[in-house]
């Protein structure tokens, strides 16, 4: 449910409840990811230590694979309104958010408005 500041329910439009419907679907991915992590760490022996991430995307059936170093990725999740897709505009959900980096390999994007509410508070790291 969306509150206002003083936790009150708001009073949401539709696109307000797609755009949480979509913030959502990127929050699962991203806590894929985050169990994914233990697994990339100790898988070392590629040169250079790329390891496999999941698009996290706004797209629900969309699971293209993303190539980021561990530490690449730790730079990305230091945001809670930040997630890496896959690097192509199809992937950017520019209603609900910004590309903020561009990497040959992945971009990251910032969630805006209440995309960005919705991922702060289903932020794995943050609960």
């Amino acid at each position: 449910m969306l509150e206002t500041p003083n936790g009150e329910a708001a009073n949401v439009t539709e696109d307000d409840l797609r755009v949480a419907r979509q913030a959502r679907n990127e929050s699962v991915l991203r806590e894929r990811n985050e169990q994914a992590e233990a697994y990339n760490a100790v898988v070392k022996w590629v040169n250079p230590p790329f390891a496999d991430w999941t698009c996290e995307c706004a797209y629900e059936n969309c699971e293209d694979p993303v190539r980021l170093t561990i530490s690449e990725y730790e730079q990305v999740r230091a945001e809670p309104t930040h997630f890496l897709i896959a690097p192509s505009v199809e992937h950017v959900a520019p209603a609900v958010e910004r590309v903020v980096r561009r990497e040959d390999r992945y971009w990251v994007v910032e969630k805006i408005g209440v995309a960005g509410e919705v991922s702060e508070d289903l932020d794995p790291r943050a609960q």
